[in-house]
């Protein structure tokens, strides 16, 4: 069992004046090393700029285009990215520079300046809280360490969350070990945490209770603590409340985005199985010490582990010294920092984004465990000058090389630069399309997205807003008829320039321009091509064959059920009967969407009722009784939603039935439509 030190420190604490000597000077001299190794060539490194990075600055720019509020004349809380609400402070943050013209400089340079808070309170709490002496070691450890070296250099919101994460320990210090006045200090910094990147809401909550339970004796003793600690959770949770009251579909709709086993429908006991395998998955050593293949490749250094295996062996003596004296605040909370870091990864899946907030208390003990040995080796008959020297000219020159060697050879440490590999070519494509158009100022180029993720996002960074190009695949004059003429430039990645030639639809094709990958090789063409003469008879030809309805065999009311189809772009046609509203089918082309299912044991159903989108819709639906075979129709429309509905229709009572036909049609003048259908349900 822990025991508790309740010790109260008094309020006013003299305290120790620092006369700022040698070691302050190599702390400084750490910060400016970890600084020096965010800003350079922090454009170049990593090589791609990502979607998630671009995105933050289009809506700080939005943000202050709108008088910080958002469409509904609210202050927002939380912005959409990608059909989830996953962005919050570090929207906020890049307002700060949304003014000026944008550039990756500025866009990363504010996140990676802010992430210095990180070895900044590491070091300080090692200093007055931890009281080691090489608390200096701090800077250059964390500068040391891989996965932080490659994501501090991003705009990505979990560094963000990650370094405030450190703050928060570090005030909690203060409150816990010197002054209770701390308190909202902490909270507050632990609640930034909680808004600057979502699986640190976890992480936070955890570690919150697990302090509020082993010092429970300390926050009791004062008894205008604790509320004052309610009122302050009470304002900082405010915001957060008021979001999900406003948007109570976001948890869930964050969670089947990720694919996360939560928003299955498994067991409570299953679903909490798989929680504490992926929890332990995140404390696995070999994940953290050994070079992996499970993390995507853009968020790794090549042959290089996420920590430093050298630093291990320092690690596991912190972990000891820690577990040793589980009296000392400071010391048993690194433990518990390390034991709840890897919970919010844990809710999907492990990997090193959702879980990069462990590498603080893996630098908080490896710090320690390096100042016992060299404390150990202080006691020796040779003093521990030479080995803190090796030791502080190990981690600098690592750093160095870490830094030299991504800068230098990270464009060709992978030869996938598409959309499953580094997405590079942001930057790089938006240039020489600005280029082309001032030689061409006639021509209409068209971008495919199919290289990265939320393609627009990227070019209107780099292009502004409205984009002065379109943002379409040269599949969509593949699948079907569209304008096309001479004056139409496609630029398009090398598969789907092969695709289009191997397609037989297309000929002349011609390419006037091309752009390299790193690697050398093409990455990006910049052609014009025209339709065969007798691309018509094609496209009626696979018209014929797209309308066969696909068969396929589904689990429904305990029975196989035979369900026949209009062909789908998007999801399998189970999702429409899971029960899960954040699942979806998308019909291909076919207006109406028809839906025929067989049961082999007849249901009851007296009516239907459909999940759909927005467009105005007609839905029909015909059963087939069972037993004396009559077939009987209903059916409703719907004049349009403001968001996702459902649509019912009723029968004139209960029935019997062995075959329902559903047909969806979309009554717009769209002529080939999208159908959207989330969920289907039979009324009984």
């Amino acid at each position: 069992m822990i025991q508790v030190d309740s010790s109260v420190p008094r309020k006013n604490i003299t305290r120790e004046k620092r006369p700022f000597g040698w070691v302050e000077l190599l702390f400084v001299l750490g910060l400016l090393l970890y600084l020096a190794t965010r800003f350079i060539a922090l454009d170049k490194f990593p090589i791609y700029f990502f979607s998630d990075e671009a995105i933050q600055t289009e809506l700080a720019g939005k943000l202050i285009e709108n008088g910080f509020k958002d469409a509904s004349g609210q202050i927002p809380v939380y912005f959409e990215n990608g059909g989830q609400y996953n962005l919050s402070l570090s929207v906020w943050l890049q307002a700060l520079v949304a003014p000026f013209e944008r550039s990756i400089w500025l866009t990363r340079g504010i996140s990676a300046l802010i992430t210095v808070i990180f070895p900044l309170t590491l070091g300080l709490a090692l200093r007055d809280f931890f009281k080691i002496k090489y608390w200096w070691f701090a800077p250059f450890v964390v500068s040391v360490i891989p996965a932080w070296f490659l994501h501090s250099r991003t705009a990505f919101e979990t560094a963000l969350g990650t370094a405030l994460f450190c703050v928060f320990l570090y005030f909690y210090l203060r409150y816990r070990m010197q002054d209770r006045d701390f308190l909202p200090i902490a909270l507050l910094f632990g609640a930034l945490t909680f808004y600057a990147y979502a699986p640190l809401q976890m992480v936070v909550v955890l570690c919150g209770f697990f302090m509020l339970i082993v010092d429970w004796n300390y926050h009791f003793k004062d008894k205008k603590m604790p509320w004052l600690g309610v009122i302050t959770l009470l304002v900082l949770a405010l915001p957060y409340v008021l979001f999900r009251i406003r948007h109570p579909e976001s948890l869930g709709q964050h969670f089947s985005i990720l694919q996360s086993y939560w928003a299955g429908n498994a067991s409570f006991f299953s679903k909490l199985g798989e929680f504490f395998k992926r929890y332990l998955k995140g404390l696995d050593p070999r994940y953290w010490f050994l070079p992996n293949q499970t993390d995507l490749i853009r968020h790794q250094m090549k042959g290089m582990a996420h920590f430093p295996r050298l630093l291990s062996p320092f690690i596991a003596l912190g972990i000891i010294k820690a577990l040793t004296k589980l009296k000392n605040p400071a010391l048993r909370l690194a433990i518990i920092a390390l034991l709840v870091a890897p919970s919010g990864a844990a809710l999907a899946d492990v990997a090193i984004t959702r879980n990069l907030v462990t590498v603080v208390p893996l630098a908080m003990l490896a710090c320690l465990g390096l100042d016992a040995q060299l404390n150990w080796l202080a006691n020796k008959p040779k003093k521990a000058l030479v080995p803190v020297l090796l030791v502080i000219l190990a981690l600098v020159a690592s750093t160095v090389f870490m830094t030299h060697t991504a800068i230098t050879k990270a464009p060709t440490w992978y030869q996938d630069y598409g959309l499953y590999g580094m997405q590079w070519g942001g930057k790089e494509l938006s240039a020489e399309i600005k280029s082309f158009q001032a030689e061409h100022p006639e021509k209409k180029i068209i971008v495919s997205p199919t290289w990265a993720n939320n393609t627009d996002a990227i070019l209107s960074f780099f292009l502004g807003d409205p984009l002065p190009v379109e943002v379409n695949s040269i599949n969509d004059w593949t699948f079907s008829l569209r304008e096309l003429d001479k004056n139409m430039v496609f630029v398009m990645p090398p598969e789907e320039f092969s695709n289009a030639k191997s397609s037989g639809k297309f000929t002349d094709f011609e390419v006037i321009h091309s752009l390299n990958w790193p690697n050398g090789e093409t990455g990006f063409y910049f052609l014009t091509l025209r339709y065969v003469d007798n691309v018509q008879e094609i496209f009626d030809r696979e018209a014929i064959v797209r309308a066969q309805p696909e068969d396929t065999i589904i689990r429904l009311f305990d029975q196989d059920v035979l369900v026949s189809h209009s062909l789908l772009d998007i999801g399998h046609i189970s999702n429409a009967f899971d029960g899960d509203s954040n699942t979806l089918i998308r019909g291909l082309e076919a207006n109406p969407l028809s839906i025929k299912l067989v049961f082999e044991k007849p249901i009851e159903m007296r009516g239907l009722r459909l999940l759909i989108g927005l467009p105005p819709s007609v839905l029909i639906a015909e059963i087939k009784v069972a037993g004396d075979g009559q077939t009987l129709h209903s059916g409703t429309q719907s004049i349009g939603f403001e968001k996702n509905d459902w649509l019912e229709t009723y029968f004139a009572g209960s029935y019997m039935v062995e075959e329902l036909k559903i047909s969806l049609r979309e009554n717009t003048s769209n002529p080939q439509p999208h159908i959207h259908i989330w969920e289907i349900e039979i009324i009984e």
